[in-house]
Formats: structure tokens, C-alpha cells, sequence
């Protein structure tokens, strides 16, 4: 059920689009409580999936194993490539936190377990309802990203279609074949990207989480070798 995907995209431009609105008329002390009160949450919900992990060692080295792989793909250097030529296409040179926003919003509304396990149930069920609450939640945090970010946000959208309709044609094919333990470590490894996410946007570090994205791939394949063998 791709249509879940484009409702999913939709919520993300209207609150794009409310938040734009806002964009210029919040001070700079209201971004920084904005940016902390988003950060505060993303880490929560990273937290509350990666926590279903049933093998943190397999969860650790997934994450390792990715982070290698994707840091020689250099996963969010093209990740940011793509928002470069996003914001040429939009004509706003001005806006110096497109690709920061571009970035930010498309890894958060594209990893973790809401992602895998509704994209999972559209493909093989067509049951839309994770994903449609998913909508509800990247809308309202689109418009408060938005608010503090500017029009990369907005861009962001064109991720979650692609990347999350991807997904949901991929479990179309395969989906049905995928054991619920493998699908659940995938989604705890989405959690730790999460928690990576959060540490950016409260400004406590900088965790390169695009390239951190194969470990979700490692979590499933790992956690099935081990109840295979």
C-alpha cells in the first residue's frame, strides 16, 4: 500500500509548510528551546526501540560493521549532495541551513522501527495504520523542524517518498518471508540511528547517522545467522 508513502509525504510538506510560515518570525533564543525539545524527544523515542533489541553484542557490531561500510560510501556526504542540488532547485541560496535541515529531517523521518515495521505491514498487508500515524507525527514535527530550520525540511519529502515507498515495495516482494525477530532488530538499530540524531540536534556532538545506516541491514542479517545456526 503505497498510498500510506504519499499520505506520509503529504503530512510532511503541509507541516513543512506551517513551519516556513513561522520560519522568520522566531527569535533565536525560541529556535534553541525548539531544537532542544525536538532533541529531547527523538532521543526517547531512539531510546524506546532500540530497547527491543534482543541481542545488543549483535546490535553493537551491526552498528560498527555498518558505520565502516558507510563511512567508505560516505552515505551522508551524498546524502548532503543531494540537498545541495534540492536547494538549487528551490532557488533559496540564501537559506545556509538547507542541507543541515535536509539532512536532519530525512534521516529522521526515514530510520527507525515506525519506518521498518509500517513499511513492513503497507508491503505485505496492506495495512497502512503505522505508517498513517507515523504521517500524524513527522507532520507535527515537520512544522516545529521547519520553524527552526527553513526549507530543507520541506525537501525532505522528497526522501520519505522515495526511500520509504522503496522500502514498502521491497517488503511487497519479500516482506512476507522476513521472520518477526529480524524485523524488530532492524527497527532497534533504526532506534540507536534515532538516538544519533538526537545527540545532533541537541548540539552534544556531531554523529554522522546517514553513514551509520547500513547497520540496520547488519542487525537483520547478524540476528538471523545466529537463530539459523
Amino acid at each position: 500500500m503505497v498510498i500510506s508513502t504519499l499520505v506520509n509525504t503529504l503530512a510532511v510538506l503541509l507541516g513543512s509548510a506551517v513551519g516556513l510560515g513561522l520560519h522568520g518570525r522566531i527569535a533565536e533564543r525560541f529556535k534553541v528551546i525548539l531544537f532542544q525539545s525536538i532533541g529531547l524527544i527523538t532521543l526517547i523515542i531512539g531510546l524506546r526501540d532500540a530497547f527491543k533489541t534482543e541481542d545488543i553484542p549483535i546490535l553493537a557490531l551491526s552498528l560498527i560493521l555498518g558505520g565502516l561500510i558507510g563511512e567508505g560510501l560516505n552515505i551522508e556526504g551524498r546524502l548532503e549532495a543531494v540537498g545541495a542540488i534540492l536547494k538549487r532547485w528551490m532557488r533559496v541560496e540564501g537559506d545556509s541551513q538547507f542541507i543541515e535541515g535536509f539532512v536532519a529531517a530525512s534521516l529522521l523521518f526515514c530510520t527507525g522501527a515506525m519506518t521498518v515495521v509500517g513499511t513492513l505491514k503497507a508491503g505485505v498487508e496492506g495495512n497502512g495504520e503505522i505508517i498513517y500515524t507515523k504521517s500524524l507525527l513527522d507532520g507535527h514535527a515537520a512544522i516545529f523542524l521547519a520553524g527552526a530550520m527553513g526549507a530543507g525540511v520541506m525537501a525532505s519529502a522528497a526522501t520519505v517518498l522515495f526511500f520509504q515507498g522503496g522500502l514498502t515495495l521491497m517488503f511487497m516482494l519479500v516482506g512476507a518471508n522476513l521472520p518477526d525477530y529480524v524485523i524488530t532488530e532492524i527497527g532497534a538499530a533504526g532506534g540507536l540511528l534515532i538516538v544519533g540524531i538526537s545527540i545532533n540536534l541537541l548540539n552534544i556532538g556531531k554523529v554522522r547517522v546517514g553513514n551509520l545506516m547500513p547497520g540496520m541491514l547488519f542487525a537483520g542479517l547478524l540476528i538471523w545467522i545466529r537463530h539459523s545456526f
